[in-house]
């Protein structure tokens, strides 16, 4: 599906290690910021892709209302779930 922190690895499980990170592994943090930051201008990635790696980067951050606008659906709704977990 996506090649972010495990290549082919599904959302869920990118989002498992993203609330790993935010709720204090520090080092999983870094480590997932600068890979997301990689994917974000990674061109031969595609388009959706990219902005998955900015929306997670955002979140990793701290934003919990990012911009989901482009995303498919079925991203846009596991993302949302996601952040209406950590609220």
């Amino acid at each position: 599906m996506m090649s972010t922190a495990t290549p082919g690895a599904p959302l869920d499980q990118i989002l498992s290690f993203v609330e790993r990170a935010i709720k204090g592994d520090r080092r999983l943090l870094v480590q997932l910021f600068h890979t997301f930051q990689r994917l974000t201008h990674l061109p031969e990635a595609p388009p959706e892709e990219r902005q998955l790696g900015e929306i997670l980067s955002q979140i990793l951050m701290g934003d919990r209302h990012p911009d989901l606008t482009g995303l498919p659906s079925d991203m846009v709704e596991e993302i949302q779930a996601f952040l209406n977990r950590l609220a």
